[in-house]
């Protein structure tokens, strides 16, 4: 039978539907929990870090955090400092330093030129594959940010605009607004209708799914193997999208409060986006998320902390804003890792406890476009790995030994079906890490 420009159509609706949800992931189950609920959160730092600004010095559980970084100092007996690592993924790629720097870090795949979207699937996204916890959200991605200048040399936009990837090819786009990010976590994708409204839109929403299912079911039977495995891919989607709208949103005893307001300034919308990280991870919405404080190549200004030029431009030749923009960073993790550590965790000690928060920059000193010192700082998750006031100087180490260790110690083998290790440059396991 021949297939019609309207079954066509209709089968591609499926897609559509889909596609803001693109998580291309079945179950996995890589590791039986004895108790607790590891979590994992990547939290990105835009335009590199001046290592003499972040890194703290000492270790072996006397960690000193350097003045620009001080309010971090509470935190120095549940941190791991790793210092130096080499993003040779980004090194060794053709596109412009901060796009590269921004898309590696968490894949460590190299680009072997900019056409289409080459990054690989990132350290989070195969941790909520292979976990697969039974959360309403298998993940979440989150930024502060407003998209504006991408980098330069063709690098696609979402190369500075997305920390986590699906895969080649599949960026998930960070919520950028608060109140959007509440509704989805709490309002059960019903637009604010409450009551029978509410009801009637929930199964009208499952109704649509229904239909692109059955019709896309029916396309799938004509396609060549190709398209059938991409096909499959959607069809994973259209499941994220059926568990979100039929779990229940949160648990009773989980406290919902008001939602923020829309239009809300930069300088309050990092903080209402930990709120809504805490509150995610409280309410078991989801156990692997990322927060982007800003996108790569941030032009950001700062004008309350008295740093009015661009995050990129004072990056490269002022420093004394700089030092204030990126004290004022440090300032914001610590006020997520306190709400984590001051929110009980219902299995037991506190979100912090249970939650890995890996904080990543973008590259070392971003003047110089440094993608050889990376220096990542891990918080929290002390029965995951050993954030108990150590530091690992991984100087020549490639970045990805890094998340073959961590995904080693979320119990998920670091190498995978075509036995390569992580990205493209892995070795082996950093050690010291778990």
């Amino acid at each position: 039978m021949t297939t019609t420009r309207r079954q066509f159509l209709r089968g591609a609706l499926a897609t559509t539907v889909a596609l803001p949800m693109l998580e291309y992931f079945t179950a996995g189950n890589a590791i039986a929990q004895a108790g607790g609920k590891p979590r994992l959160l990547v939290y990105f730092l835009p335009n590199g870090r001046n290592p003499n600004w972040w890194a703290p010095s000492g270790g072996n559980g006397n960690l000193t955090f350097p003045a620009q970084a001080s309010a971090l100092q509470p935190f120095a007996n549940r941190a791991l400092s790793i210092v130096n690592m080499d993003n040779v993924a980004a090194r060794n790629s053709p596109g412009a330093a901060h796009a590269m720097g921004t898309s590696t870090v968490m894949s460590g795949v190299r680009f072997p030129d900019l056409g289409g979207l080459k990054c690989g699937i990132t350290l989070d996204q195969i941790v909520a594959q292979e976990l697969n916890p039974s959360t309403r959200f298998r993940s979440l991605q989150f930024s502060a940010g407003e998209p504006a200048t991408c980098d330069v040399g063709g690098s696609p936009c979402p190369y500075t605009q997305c920390i986590s990837w699906a895969g080649a090819g599949q960026p998930l786009i960070p919520t950028i607004n608060p109140e959007a990010v509440f509704n989805q976590l709490f309002d059960t994708s019903v637009d604010g209708l409450t009551g029978a409204s509410a009801d009637i839109r929930k199964v009208s929403r499952r109704s649509i799914l229904d239909f692109v299912r059955d019709d896309a079911s029916d396309l799938q039977s004509k396609l060549g193997n190709a398209d059938k495995a991409k096909l499959d891919e959607y069809f994973t989607s259209l499941r994220e999208v059926e568990r979100s709208l039929t779990a229940d949103p949160v648990a009773a005893s989980c406290p919902i409060p008001a939602a923020p307001a829309g239009n809300i300034g930069y300088r309050d919308r990092v903080p209402t986006f930990h709120e809504l990280i805490k509150l995610a991870f409280q309410c078991d919405q989801t156990r692997i998320a990322s927060f982007m404080i800003e996108f790569g190549l941030s032009q950001r200004t700062h004008d309350f902390l008295g740093a009015p030029g661009q995050h990129h431009a004072i990056s490269h030749g002022d420093p004394g804003q700089l030092e204030r923009v990126e004290r004022w960073h440090s300032e914001q993790i610590a006020h997520l890792l306190g709400l984590l550590q001051d929110t009980p965790d219902a299995g037991g000690g506190t979100l912090l406890d249970n939650t890995l928060v890996l904080v990543m920059p973008s590259m070392g000193i971003g003047s110089v476009h440094d993608h050889e010192r990376v220096c990542p700082v891990l918080f929290g998750g002390q029965s995951i790995v050993n954030t108990t006031g150590q530091r690992i100087d991984a100087s020549g180490t490639p970045l990805n030994n890094l998340h073959v260790a961590l995904l080693r110690a979320f119990g998920i083998d670091g190498s995978f079906g075509n036995g390569t290790a992580f990205g493209d440059y892995a070795t082996g396991a950093l050690a010291g890490v778990a």
